[in-house]
């Protein structure tokens, strides 16, 4: 949402961005205003967490779409638990400071939820390729109570339009009414180091591990994954650089002399000299490293991973090995085809232009700003949420 909310501002729009307490440090660091409504749920996360690893451990193979659909509404239940913690102060911040649009992440639902009570648009504000619509038949009945306490009618959460920063080519043939929007990366604030500009000698590679994998990474699952990429690349002619963050501990143990342990950087400013990514197929990796024309070996560990990994993979520019599969061979094996075949990254650099033909953030304020009209919402503020 930063580079939205940055071309909102540039307009001259006010602009503010709600939150829990633990997102005010990221939205402060994207320079940008924020305003805390509701409690966190930390109880909640940990208990929907827990049944969402448990459930992804019980399935015979990769989670896929047709998994989640047998869940029915508790696949979103986490989400209208966040909603319900959140939306009584969000209501009533709204109700006094008036906006004319509600801009929100797809999981939150408390911003169509808002929308719906101040009688504005709803603007649905995806990462990538859009694998949140596919809870959509479930919302209305998860949402029930909520809806009813709140006296708003059983909605749609798609809102009135999707900001949608896809490649149109890679995203799914869904009944959304679809904004397009060209992706630029975000990976937050970061200090660029002058080895970042130096052309590699050997083909090099970025290592993620994400934010996902804090929730693994106690587990066997998670430090038998990252060992088995390691042993894997060990050896090959290419230099490794590993990001792992708080989860260092997944790396530091046995590092190939070709793999370097860098601290948290900036994706963006590294892909410009990458051959490939490896990471674990979260949207905004998918996107930035495609911004930057990169191929990309998805080691999925979620239905949204693996929804990523399939339609990457079907593109041609990328592939992907399932977590349950990783072994040392099998990573050696799809690595080597990524660098040596060029199809991967002439389909990566294709997939990039079609990004940089979306209309820019400046020009998708212009629609907005027509939507608010249609409308018959003044000039006033927007509401983000996240």
């Amino acid at each position: 949402m930063v580079p939205l909310s940055w071309a909102l501002r540039a307009a001259g729009h006010e602009l503010i961005v709600a939150s829990t307490e633990g997102l005010v440090p990221a939205i402060r660091d994207a320079g940008l205003p924020a305003v805390v409504l509701g409690q966190e749920r930390p109880d909640v996360t940990r208990r929907m967490t827990g049944f969402y690893f448990d459930w992804l451990a019980s399935l015979p193979g990769p989670a896929r779409v047709e998994d989640v659909r047998k869940l029915g509404p508790h696949a979103v239940a986490m989400y209208v638990a966040m909603a319900e913690a959140t939306i009584d102060d969000t209501l009533r911040f709204a109700r006094t400071w008036r906006p004319d649009l509600v801009v929100y992440d797809p999981t939150t639902f408390v911003g169509p939820l808002t929308a719906a009570a101040v009688n504005v648009p709803a603007a649905r504000h995806i990462w990538g390729m859009d694998y949140t619509s596919v809870t959509r038949q479930f919302e209305p009945e998860a949402l029930g109570k909520l809806c009813s306490r709140i006296g708003v009618d059983p909605m749609d959460t798609l809102g009135t339009v999707t900001l949608d920063p896809c490649p149109p080519s890679l995203q799914t043939e869904l009944d959304v009414a679809r904004l397009p929007m060209r992706f630029v990366p975000y990976n937050g604030p970061g200090v660029l180091q002058p080895w970042h500009l130096e052309t590699p000698t050997r083909p090099r590679i970025v290592l993620l591990a994400s934010s996902i994998a804090e929730l693994y990474r106690e587990t066997d699952s998670a430090k038998g994954l990252f060992a088995a990429v390691l042993r894997g690349l060990a050896g090959l002619n290419v230099e490794v650089l590993a990001i792992a963050g708080s989860r260092t501990d997944a790396f530091l143990k046995s590092l190939p002399a070709n793999v370097r342990v860098i601290d948290p950087t900036p994706l963006h400013l590294l892909l410009p000299t990458c051959d490939l990514v490896i990471h674990q197929g979260g949207g905004g990796t998918v996107m930035t490293s495609l911004a930057y024309g990169v191929p990309q070996l998805l080691l999925p560990m979620s239905v949204d991973h693996v929804w990523n990994a399939g339609r990457l993979t079907r593109s041609g520019a990328g592939d992907w090995l399932s977590a349950e599969s990783v072994t040392a061979e099998a990573v050696r094996d799809h690595v080597e085809r990524l660098l040596e075949d060029r199809g991967p990254r002439e389909q990566a650099l294709r997939l990039r232009e079609e990004m940089a033909a979306q209309p820019s953030a400046a020009q998708v304020v212009d629609s907005l700003e027509r939507l608010v009209a249609e409308r018959g919402v003044g000039n006033g503020p927007a509401l983000l949420h996240r």
